[in-house]
């Protein structure tokens, strides 16, 4: 079976930047545009359609359900929040974001704070609002980064370790939640089963991740067991290539080796310092609407909280919106909270990890558009 490689001259380049000329790979406003169009306007149309299509059903119908209350027993609920707490939720949450930035300037070295914060915000701003928009934001950090004179590699290499990061912290807290909640006993012993699967999944994970950078014989032959995986299912699908595993694994190796020889606790660190920041969030919005630690103690909200980071991986709605709101919310209820009060507390959070991000990432744009001193060519960088 063939190796998928892509067109003649373009094996290099990611699927985003794929067909532009180098010019317009520079600017993330023509590669947006680009990655918009790549699919037809009708099935664009079905996506979006779609889309608000589950969210209106989501917050229309599921989500009162699970809450059993009115949006106005919500809306209640939050605007009894004081001045005092609104100052210390935004403070909170603007630490999270500057913690995320020491995951983004280790992961490329050279980038600055300021400009790791312009290019979150500007990629989460696209995500957020485009259904299917993950690869959306990624063109854009690709373009923003090498107009400051990243090169094409090097903005590769940050994303896929950035991104392997935060899967493993998306793994990682729910099964330090059911740790958690089965050892206080705040949970069934039903949970012990999918706490061990969770803990053997990521394991499992980690010792893959590990032994191919332990040394090359042994990425060579994690390469080829995942090819063979690979081109079963290809074969399965009836596909009449398969992309090239072993070749992605070494050059993941080649490339990631020294940077996370370096940087890898770093790296670690600031992940956890921003997951614990959004975690902290969350608890502080639950206790700012009066849900009190006589109801839902810390251990719960970090399980609700664990559960809504996993829940925003799903592609169907912009950061999962509806399907983390109502997970989070069923989780604070679940145990024990008081219904309009948990639900205040879940879109108080998401008012500010979502709702938020997208005028301060229109922000991030003007920011990008106005900070001609940043601009640089790839190839004079150096980098």
């Amino acid at each position: 079976m063939s190796r998928s490689s892509g067109p003649p001259g373009e094996h290099e380049r990611p699927a985003v930047l794929a067909g532009l000329s180098d010019d317009e790979a520079l600017d993330p406003m023509a590669v947006v545009g680009h990655e918009l169009h790549r699919k037809s306007t009708a099935r664009r149309v079905g996506e979006a359609a779609a889309s608000l299509a589950v969210v209106a059903v989501i917050f229309a119908f599921v989500l009162p359900a699970v809450t059993g209350s009115h949006y106005s027993d919500i809306w209640r609920e939050i605007t009894k929040l004081s001045g005092a707490w609104v100052l210390a939720l935004v403070g909170i949450w603007a630490a999270g974001m500057l913690a995320y930035t020491g995951v983004l300037t280790n992961s490329l070295p050279g980038l600055t704070h300021p400009q790791a914060l312009t290019v979150n915000f500007a990629g989460s701003a696209v995500s957020n609002v485009v259904p299917f928009g993950g690869a959306v934001g990624v063109g854009a950090t690709y373009a923003i980064d090498m107009s400051w004179g990243f090169t094409m590699p090097s903005v590769t290499l940050s994303i896929l370790v950035s991104g392997v990061w935060n899967v493993f912290a998306k793994l990682l807290m729910p099964v330090i939640a059911l740790i958690l909640l089965v050892a206080t006993g705040r949970a069934a012993g039903h949970l012990i089963v999918p706490t061990l699967v969770g803990l053997l999944a990521l394991g499992g994970a980690a010792t893959v991740l590990a032994l191919i950078m332990r040394s090359e014989a042994l990425a060579v032959r994690i390469g080829a067991m995942g090819q063979r995986l690979v081109d079963r299912v290809s074969r399965g699908l009836r596909r009449s290539s398969s992309p090239d595993v072993s070749a992605a694994v070494l050059d993941f190796r080649h490339n990631s080796i020294g940077l996370l020889r370096q940087r890898w606790w770093r790296l670690t660190t600031w992940i956890v310092v921003f997951n614990v920041a959004q975690f902290l969030l969350l608890l502080a919005c639950v206790r700012a609407v009066g849900v009190g630690v006589e109801s839902l103690g810390w251990i719960e909200v970090f399980a609700a909280f664990a559960f809504a980071r996993l829940l925003e991986t799903i592609p169907i709605t912009p950061s999962g919106v509806g399907f983390v709101e109502t997970g989070a919310v069923a989780a604070l209820i679940g145990f024990g909270g008081h219904e309009p009060a948990c639900a205040a507390a879940v879109f108080l959070f998401r008012g500010f990890t979502y709702l938020l991000e997208i005028p301060v990432g229109a922000v991030a744009w003007l920011v990008w558009a106005s900070r001609r001193s940043w601009r640089r060519h790839p190839v004079a960088a150096g980098t």
